[in-house]
């Protein structure tokens, strides 16, 4: 082991011995294996800053070269975790947007449903009131046939008593005729009978 190897070697482990906490947390929480943990990610960039400094201090361009590419691991770390917190945004506003529309898209639906269904009530209510007026005609047409079949019976009823008014009329008119022809006649023979006793008893006197 040179002089450059010991110092590398105790950095090495005082960082690992450093993790173990964070080891433990981050199994507690399942986020173990997760590099992109706020936690994970910022101790990280600790042993980066703590090799690159150490390693030029030692001049052990090994642990600043572990250093340099530890920090580019977590620089990409951070822009992957960036673009996740970017994408998971965009990803939040999209599931709003798309609530919003469902909302929208329900609430449009409930309209025409209310509106269908206030129609509907509408083509009932005049559908009822056509059906009304077309009984109340009925009705009233019912009454005035009544009316006229009744006043038509009367206009027959009074021609038949007319008629037989007249009938009987004539009849009565000949029966009195009829009487006086034979009243006359009955008269004529009793005058005829007088005359005839008259010249009968002239003739036995």
């Amino acid at each position: 082991m040179n002089v450059q190897t010991l110092p590398r070697t105790v950095i090495t482990t005082y960082l690992s011995m450093a993790r173990v906490p964070l080891t433990a947390v981050a199994k507690a929480t399942g986020q173990q294996g997760n590099e992109q943990w706020p936690p994970a990610l910022a101790f990280e960039g600790f042993e980066a800053s703590v090799q690159s400094v150490l390693g030029s201090l030692l001049h052990d361009d090994e642990l600043v070269e572990r250093g340099r590419l530890r920090q580019a691991k977590v620089a990409q770390l951070r822009k992957a975790a960036e673009l996740e917190a970017v994408a998971e945004a965009e990803r939040a506003a999209a599931g709003q947007e798309f609530a919003a529309r469902l909302d929208d898209a329900q609430a449009k639906r409930d309209e025409a449903a209310q509106r269908a269904a206030a129609q509907e009530r509408q083509l009932e209510r005049e559908t009822q009131q056509r059906k009304q007026e077309a009984d109340n005609r009925a009705t009233r047409q019912a009454a005035a046939a009544r009316r006229a079949k009744a006043a038509q019976d009367n206009a027959i009823d009074r021609r038949e008593r007319v008629a037989t008014t007249q009938a009987l009329t004539k009849e009565a008119e000949a029966l009195k005729s009829q009487r006086q022809a034979l009243d006359a006649a009955e008269t004529v023979d009793v005058i005829d009978e007088t005359i005839e006793g008259t010249k009968a008893a002239r003739k036995s006197s």
